[in-house]
């Protein structure tokens, strides 16, 4: 989707460029009213060189902006009207497009610093609908970040207490690591711990089959160490809620 040319890289195929500035640029109009009739006289004949123009789309897509002349076939006040209703018309815009935008408008604001008069200029939004979609992309990061940090969440059970601590065999298994498990001694595989190491999480089988489950450090021993895996364990207990 190409929302508009920044650099306007189609005007030096514009027919304007030829044609008496003084059409384009009638002196006494203003953007928020109508011109007096001799400086729409003048403006009528620059739309007219504007119809035959091969560049015309673009330009009526990049320039609505512009406080003053014509651009496009169109006049300031013309385009005055047109960014006055934009805050109310990109609501009904596809969200494809509302969101195309949005993202624009925050890279501008955010990343480049831009203001919101030279915001307008560039892409013809006025500051109203800048600010709504500049709110809406900020919304849409909010949304993104917390549904991330949310899957870096893994749920599982807390470890239950052992009644006690079987020694770990001297052999190695045929995974990653043995743990104690219920009472019992079990092969698991590793798959990450804690920042701090004092919890690893293992995959191991058990009367519900294979299970992923958090175990303290002390009873673990990897046989095989692994590479270090960083998992965050929301619902870890408190020192003083463990039990041996």
């Amino acid at each position: 989707m190409v929302l508009y040319d920044p650099h306007r890289r189609w005007a030096h195929r514009g027919i304007c460029r030829w044609e008496d500035r003084a059409l384009f640029f009638a002196e006494g109009g203003m953007p928020h009213r109508r011109p007096a009739e001799n400086v729409q006289k003048l403006w009528d004949q620059a739309k007219e060189i504007c119809a035959m123009c091969p560049v015309l789309a673009e330009c009526q897509r990049d320039t609505l902006g512009e406080e003053y002349g014509v651009y496009g076939g169109r006049d300031p006040y013309e385009r005055w009207r047109i960014r006055k209703v934009m805050n109310r018309s990109i609501v009904r815009w596809p969200e494809e497009r509302r969101l195309a935008w949005a993202k624009e408008i925050y890279f501008l604001r955010k990343e480049l610093g831009m203001g919101w008069r030279a915001i307008q200029t560039r892409t013809g939004m006025p500051e109203s609908a800048a600010q709504t979609l500049y709110a809406l992309w900020k919304d849409r990061l909010a949304e993104e970040k917390e549904k991330a940090a949310k899957a870096d969440i893994i749920d599982l059970d807390l470890p239950e207490p052992e009644p006690a601590k079987p020694d770990f065999p001297e052999r190695p298994g045929r995974r990653h690591a043995w743990v104690r498990n219920h009472g019992l001694i079990a092969d698991g595989w590793y798959r990450g711990e804690t920042p701090d190491g004092q919890w690893i999480n293992l995959t191991v089988f058990s009367g519900r089959g294979q299970v992923h489950k958090w175990f303290r450090k002390d009873d673990v021993h990897l046989y095989r160490p692994q590479a270090v895996v960083i998992l965050n364990y929301a619902e870890r207990p408190d020192d003083h809620d463990l039990t041996a």
